[in-house]
C-alpha cells in the first residue's frame, strides 16, 4: 500500500528534494502525503494511473519550490489543465516541465508561461492537444527556453 507507506515516510522525513513514482499502485491520497514535503524540487510521476488532477494540484498547494516536474500520464487523460494550471499558480520556480501522454490545452500552457518565468526546458511528448495555437503561445510567451 504506497499510499499509506508515503504517508508514513512524509511524517518522519520532511526534507526529501526528489521523489520518483514510477509503476507504482499510488494514488491521490500518496500524492497529498508528498505534498507535506515543503522542500521538494523534483517530482516524476510515471505511470501511476491513480493520480490525477486533484494530487497535481496538493503538490503545487505544498511543494511550491518545485522545480522540476515530469509526468508520464499513460494514456489515463487524468491529470490535465486543472492540474497543470494549479502548478502554474503556485509553483513559480518551475525549470523544467516534461510532460508525456498528458494533452494540455492552451489554457494551461498560456498559466504555465505567464507565470513559470524560469521554465528552460519543456517536452510534450504524445499529446493529442498541441497545434498550432499551443505552439505559438510557447514560442510568444516562454522567453528562458
Amino acid at each position: 500500500d504506497w499510499d499509506t507507506l508515503l504517508d508514513i515516510i512524509t511524517q518522519d522525513v520532511t526534507n526529501l528534494v526528489e521523489v520518483l513514482l514510477e509503476r507504482l499502485h499510488v494514488s491521490d491520497t500518496g500524492l497529498l502525503a508528498v505534498s507535506k514535503l515543503a522542500s521538494l524540487e523534483i517530482l516524476h510521476l510515471a505511470k501511476t494511473p491513480e493520480c490525477s488532477n486533484t494530487g497535481l494540484g496538493a503538490i503545487a498547494n505544498g511543494c511550491r519550490k518545485l522545480r522540476k516536474l515530469h509526468v508520464d500520464g499513460w494514456r489515463t487523460n487524468r491529470i490535465g489543465d486543472e492540474g497543470l494550471i494549479e502548478i502554474a499558480r503556485k509553483c513559480h520556480y518551475l525549470k523544467e516541465l516534461v510532460l508525456i501522454g498528458v494533452n494540455p490545452t492552451i489554457t494551461s500552457l498560456s498559466m504555465l508561461a505567464s507565470n513559470c518565468h524560469v521554465l528552460e526546458r519543456l517536452a510534450l511528448c504524445g499529446s493529442a492537444t498541441i497545434g498550432d495555437a499551443e505552439l505559438s503561445c510557447i514560442a510568444a510567451k516562454c522567453y528562458s527556453l
